[in-house]
């Protein structure tokens, strides 16, 4: 939680307000492959880690996992949307290793935004990121070729490969593991 303190503190709380503030937070802690959110429970919470790696993905009418995309540095996870829109998560999230997440229900993250100009920023940023994160995925899937998605997979994620299945990072790039597999060993022979 300390790390939250010194965010609170970065947004001109004060010591005595941002300590009482997160002190009445919640924790919890979650292991590699359990669930922060699934898809279609509740979505009662964001979380805040301050460091973690998710994923996120959808499963779709046919009951097949559509990864849409990895958290790897932002802070705050969760379906924002429908945490916002307070309605059952779209999303499941799921952690791809050990961590300790501070809950924020929908009051006190609201409380948090009404704190003061900086922490309105904060919300900006959240839906910025929220926002463009959609908007990054749709261009991509639309204008960018099989090949491209995945160098800049790379270019974000460079141990992706390492950390998850390439089924999952075959999904997030829409394409088939067998045309992920042609990719791979076409970049191998002209790195």
């Amino acid at each position: 939680m300390g790390n939250l303190i010194n965010l609170l503190k970065s947004l001109n709380i004060d010591d005595t307000k941002a300590t009482d503030y997160v002190n009445r937070l919640r924790c919890i802690q979650i292991k590699k492959g359990e669930h922060f959110q699934i898809q279609g429970d509740p979505t009662k919470y964001m979380g805040y880690v301050d460091f973690g790696k998710f994923r996120y993905y959808k499963i779709d009418k046919e009951g097949n996992e559509r990864t849409l995309w990895f958290n790897k540095s932002f802070p705050f996870i969760g379906d924002y949307h429908s945490f916002l829109k307070k309605t059952n998560a779209e999303l499941n999230v799921k952690a791809m290793d050990n961590y300790e997440i501070v809950l924020f229900t929908y009051g006190q993250l609201m409380e948090l935004f009404d704190m003061n100009t900086d922490t309105q920023k904060l919300r900006a940023t959240l839906a910025e990121r929220s926002m463009f994160g959609w908007r990054n995925i749709a261009l991509a899937l639309h204008f960018d070729t099989a090949e491209e998605r995945y160098i800049d997979l790379l270019n974000d994620y460079p141990d992706i490969e390492k950390e998850m299945p390439l089924k999952h990072i075959a999904s997030s790039l829409g394409i088939s593991p067998e045309t992920l597999s042609r990719i791979r060993k076409k970049l191998a022979k002209n790195p």
